[in-house]
Formats: C-alpha cells, structure tokens, sequence
C-alpha cells in the first residue's frame, strides 16, 4: 500500500479514537503502519516516524480548518527538529531526520499542534515520547 494511503488511514483511525482518550503514541507498529502515529487532541495533525523506512519524520495537516500542521521532536542530547506543513488540508512537512542519530535507549520527547498561520496560537496539543 502507498504510504500516502497508510497515512490518511493512520489520521482517519487516530481522529475517531481521540474522541475516547488524549492523544498518545501508538503502541504498536500495526496500529499505523509507521514506529510513531501521535496526533493533536483534535485528530487533525499527526506526526509519523518511519524508523525503518529512513528513520524520518513528517507531520500532516489532515483536516480543512486552515489550520498549519507543526510538529517538535526533542532528543537528551539537545537536537531538535521542527516540523511544520503549508497552510492546507493534506500537505505534509518534508521529512527531516535526526543526524546524528541518538544512542540506544534515548527518550524522545515529542509535541503535536496546531496553529492559524506561521505566528498563531497553538491549539490542540498532542505530547507524547519515544524510546530510540
């Protein structure tokens, strides 16, 4: 399956599910297709991690509320990557990778939000971590 298509279907699954609980990481690769599938509390902005296909990252805008996608991945050593899509439905960030990669074990923090424009107010957080 492209993984264009296993992205939507990942957003679609994470905006029914965050009616029920906050947004978390996925627990298992199965559940998305990706290592990582957090959204914002809203459903609207996930933030993928492909540790085997590049280890790369990406945050997509997955709902029409001319809301841009942003998206921050922190590791201990202090590397951070900040994700943020064009304003509109269905675009993703370039996918940006953490070089050095982090040592075994390493927790990533991560953040996922949503916000009008380059300079708007955050909206609808979505935290989560990831053991490297």
């Amino acid at each position: 399956m492209p993984r264009t298509l296993v992205g939507a279907a990942c957003g679609t699954a994470l905006a029914l599910g965050v009616a029920a609980a906050p947004a978390q990481a996925a627990e298992t690769r199965e559940m998305c297709g990706f290592e990582v599938c957090l959204s914002t509390t809203n459903g609207s902005a996930p933030l993928y991690f492909d540790r085997y296909g590049g280890s790369t990252w990406k945050v997509c805008d997955d709902a029409p509320d001319k809301k841009r996608a942003m998206a921050e991945v922190r590791s201990p050593s202090g590397q951070v990557l900040r994700l943020q899509t064009a304003d509109g439905y269905g675009s993703c960030s370039p996918e940006q990778t953490l070089y050095p990669a982090p040592s075994r074990g390493s927790v990533l923090s991560l953040k996922v939000w949503v916000q009008k424009g380059s300079g708007g107010t955050p909206q609808y957080h979505g935290y989560g971590s990831y053991r490297w």
